[in-house]
């Protein structure tokens, strides 16, 4: 890989998207904790269960993203280390792989948040129910 350095800057846009992430696993969390700390209504547990559904994503989406990020960095050193012009060399091939996790875990982030306002669209329709 010639341009050995180019995994590494990709790097602090990976950082942002990684603090974001986990500022919105941390704010659902915390409302998950908010709607469990007492006893649930019926609407209350459904909207639990998909909030929590939606947890899973961002931590999938997460752990991807820092995948990512260490095999960006590992795709670098090794370029920086073999210096080789091949398409198909290892940190060529480890830089693929970096990209395709990132690839996953945008995925998972749309994913996410159309859910996430389905669900607020959910509680807004159910609200006069309680």
């Amino acid at each position: 890989m010639h341009d050995w350095y180019l995994p590494i800057t990709i790097l602090p846009a990976l950082g942002m998207l990684i603090l974001s992430t986990t500022s919105q696993i941390t704010s659902l969390s915390t409302e998950l904790n908010q709607l469990l700390s007492n006893k649930c209504t019926d609407f209350q547990h459904i909207i639990s269960s998909k909030k929590i559904k939606q947890l899973g994503l961002l931590t999938r989406a997460s752990a991807l993203l820092y995948l990512a990020s260490g095999v960006y960095v590992l795709s670098g050193i090794l370029g920086a280390i073999f210096e080789n012009k091949s398409f198909y060399d290892i940190p060529s091939l480890l830089l693929y792989t970096g990209t395709i996790f990132m690839f996953i875990a945008f995925v998972i982030l749309i994913i996410y948040a159309f859910r996430a306002v389905g669900i607020r669209k959910f509680q807004f329709e159910n609200n006069h129910n309680l």
